[in-house]
C-alpha cells in the first residue's frame, strides 16, 4: 500500500470515501482511535494490540454485480449462504498521523487476499500467532466481520453472543435505549416462537420461556430446537437467530431512520437545493441537477429493495401465525442474505440523513453554496455506492 497525504496543506482535499469513514456516521464507522484514550484499564479496551486500538474500523460494500442486479438472488432458500452474500466488508483504517485522522493513511479490508501480512505489517499483529490475546483481537474483527453495520446495538449483542468483554464506551448506547430495542425485537418474535410451540407437547410457560431466552443466548438447545423444527441444521442456529434478530432491529432502524431520508428527499426536489451562489456556476446547473437526480434514483432503489424484504417478512408472519408455516421456513432459510442487504440499505440510508444534517447543520434555511452541494451528493454517492473500488490509501 503507498501512503499518501503524509502531510497536510492549505490545498489539502479530502477523499469522498475517508470523508464517509470519518464523517459517515455510527453505522458505517467505529473510531477506536477517539474512543481508547478515556478507557484507562488495559484490560477494557476493544483490543490488546495498542496499534489496533489506533485505528478506525468500517464497513465498506462490496456487491457483485449478480447482488446488485439479481433480486432473486436474496430470497432464495435453497441456495446455501456464503461469503459471497457478505457483500459489506470490513475494514480498518490506519491514519499516518493519529493527531490529524483526516489527513490521510492505509486501509486494510479484512477479507483481501494479502490482509495477514498487512496486519503484521502495519500493526504488528500476527493472527496466526495461538497466543490468547493475538486470538481475542483475531476473534473481535472476525466477529465485526461478521455483522452487516456498526450499529452500537449489533456490535454490544455480538459480542455478548461471543462472550467479548469491552468497556461500555465503546457501545454508543444507552442502557435505556439497548433495553427499548430488546423489548421491540422480542414483542415481533414473541407471537411466532408461541405459535410454534402450540402444536408441541408440553408448551406451557417456563418452556415458552427458555424459548425466548433463545432470542439472546443461541447457544441454549432451546435454539437449536426451534431452528432444526424449520429444517434448518443445528449448527445454522445461531447464524439464524443473530440474522433475525438483525432483520428486525433494521426494521425498527428503518422506522426511525425513515422521516428524517423523506425530509431530505422533499430538500432534493425544493428551491431549497439550488446553491445560493448557482448565477456564479450557471454552466454547471444541469451536471448538478444530473447529480441531484442519481441521488435520488439511487435512494429509491434503496427504499425498493428495503420494502420488498419487510413484506416479504410481513407476507411470511402472518401467513405462519394464520397456520401456514411454508412462507416462514422459507423466509428463515434465507434470512441471513437479507439480514446483510438490509444492513447496507439502512446503514446507507442513515448514512445519508446524516451527511444532510451535518451539512445543513448551520446553514440558513438549509440552503447551501455550490461546491458545499456537491461536496455532501458525492459523500451521499459514496454511502449508497455497491460496487465500490477497494482503496488501499487515501
Amino acid at each position: 500500500m503507498r501512503p499518501l497525504n503524509k502531510r497536510r496543506s492549505s490545498t489539502h482535499v479530502m477523499s469522498p470515501v475517508l470523508e464517509q469513514i470519518l464523517f459517515g456516521g455510527s453505522s458505517v464507522s467505529l473510531n477506536l482511535l477517539e474512543i481508547t484514550p478515556h478507557i484507562e484499564h488495559a484490560e477494557s479496551r476493544m483490543f490488546r494490540c495498542h496499534a489496533l486500538n489506533q485505528t478506525i474500523v468500517f464497513k465498506y460494500p462490496s456487491f457483485s454485480e449478480r447482488l446488485d442486479d439479481d433480486v432473486s438472488a436474496w430470497f432464495d432458500p435453497d441456495e446455501e449462504f456464503s461469503d459471497d452474500f457478505r457483500p459489506i466488508e470490513t475494514a480498518l483504517y490506519i491514519p499516518n498521523n493519529t493527531g490529524v485522522p483526516d489527513g490521510g493513511g492505509h486501509a486494510i479490508y479484512l477479507r483481501q487476499e494479502n490482509y495477514e501480512g498487512l496486519v503484521r505489517e502495519y500493526l504488528g499483529l500476527d493472527v496466526t500467532d495461538r497466543d490468547p490475546e493475538f486470538q481475542r483481537d483475531v476473534h473481535i474483527l472476525n466477529a465485526l466481520d461478521g455483522i452487516p453495520s456498526l450499529d452500537a446495538f449489533l456490535v454490544r449483542t455480538c459480542f455478548e453472543v461471543d462472550k467479548l468483554i469491552v468497556d461500555d464506551r465503546y457501545f454508543a448506547i444507552s442502557e435505556e435505549e439497548d433495553y427499548q430495542i430488546r423489548r421491540i425485537i422480542a414483542q415481533r418474535i414473541e407471537p411466532i416462537i408461541r405459535k410454534a410451540l402450540d402444536h408441541g407437547a408440553g408448551a406451557g410457560g417456563s418452556r415458552i420461556d427458555r424459548f425466548l431466552e433463545a432470542i439472546w443466548d443461541p447457544q441454549l438447545p432451546e435454539a437449536k430446537l426451534f431452528i432444526s423444527a424449520f429444517g434448518i441444521r443445528e449448527i445454522e442456529a445461531a447464524p439464524v437467530f443473530a440474522a433475525w434478530k438483525g432483520v428486525t432491529f433494521y426494521e425498527y432502524q428503518l422506522r426511525r431512520t425513515a422521516s428524517r431520508v423523506r425530509k431530505f428527499q422533499e430538500w432534493l426536489k425544493s428551491p431549497a437545493s439550488i446553491p445560493v451562489d448557482i448565477r456564479m456556476n450557471k454552466m454547471y446547473e444541469p451536471q448538478l441537477n444530473m447529480f441531484k437526480q442519481k441521488i435520488a434514483q439511487q435512494i429509491e432503489k434503496v427504499l425498493y429493495d428495503l420494502k420488498a424484504i419487510l413484506n416479504d417478512y410481513e407476507v411470511c408472519y402472518k401467513t405462519f401465525l394464520e397456520g401456514e408455516p411454508r412462507h416462514f421456513i422459507n423466509f428463515l432459510k434465507a434470512v441471513r442474505k437479507k439480514y446483510w442487504l438490509m444492513g447496507y440499505c439502512v446503514s446507507s440510508l442513515s448514512s445519508v440523513s446524516h451527511i444532510y444534517s451535518r451539512f445543513t447543520r448551520n446553514a440558513p434555511e438549509n440552503r447551501l453554496h455550490f461546491e458545499k452541494t456537491n461536496q455532501m451528493l458525492r459523500q451521499m454517492d459514496v454511502a449508497m455506492n455497491r460496487r465500490r473500488e477497494r482503496e488501499a490509501s487515501f
